[in-house]
């Protein structure tokens, strides 16, 4: 465990790291068999060229990059820490663009960076609870996103049936190959540009119920 740590460390070694990851976690993608509870959302989603912040909760980070639409020109926010270095290096391979910081790091270069994508245009991937948490809570940064740039937040959820759930701050899930799996997009989330302190924590809290409904939705649709 601790060469594994080392290893993480070193630039190369995230970069070896992230390409096996890559392939563990493509392979696994392509053999569950997946069912949309969202179709109809889900195709307009895909066929508009609006751009979307797309959100899910950190410990669906293994196999939720794959469920975005490819067509649409994707950045997500990752953090400099190495385990984000190493997620960098997956989402680089799936042609998705990164923009490094985190709420406690970079976190207004990151912001500014994330609104000139949107003006331009692009979409983004965030997960609102990372990159350490507290488990399911959705950040500002998240709102203020929408609140600034008009973009609906748009919650993204999966699930499989056979799963491991690891012993992580977030209870990261790792989805068995050859499992049944289902995938939600919810409706899309507009948030107003004027708030007042009360009504941004309200409208904070919506966001974060919505995710918490579907996934919780999701989890039992599946059993």
């Amino acid at each position: 465990m601790n060469i594994i740590k080392k290893i993480s460390k070193n630039p190369i070694g995230q970069k070896i790291i992230g390409y096996i990851v890559f392939l563990i976690t493509k392979s696994v993608f392509h053999s569950i068999r997946w069912n949309c509870l969202s179709k109809r959302d889900k195709d307009k989603i895909f066929k508009e060229k609006q751009p979307y912040i797309f959100c899910c909760w950190h410990n669906r980070l293994f196999l939720g990059p794959y469920l975005l639409p490819q067509k649409h020109k994707i950045n997500a926010l990752q953090s400099t820490h190495s385990d984000g270095m190493m997620t960098a290096i997956i989402f680089k391979l799936m042609k998705i663009n990164i923009i490094f910081g985190s709420s406690k790091k970079s976190g207004t270069k990151a912001f500014f960076n994330m609104v000139k994508s949107i003006k331009n245009g692009e979409s983004i991937a965030i997960t609102p609870d990372g990159p350490k948490g507290p488990k399911q809570k959705v950040k500002d940064g998240l709102i203020k996103l929408g609140q600034v740039t008009g973009a609906p937040i748009v919650p993204l959820v999966w699930y499989t049936k056979k799963n491991k759930r690891v012993n992580s701050w977030d209870n990261f899930i790792i989805p068995y190959p050859f499992s049944k799996g289902v995938y939600l997009f919810g409706k899309p989330i507009y948030i107003n540009r004027k708030l007042n302190p009360i009504e941004f924590k309200q409208t904070r809290q919506k966001v974060e119920d919505e995710l918490n409904n579907l996934t919780a939705f999701i989890e039992k649709y599946i059993l």
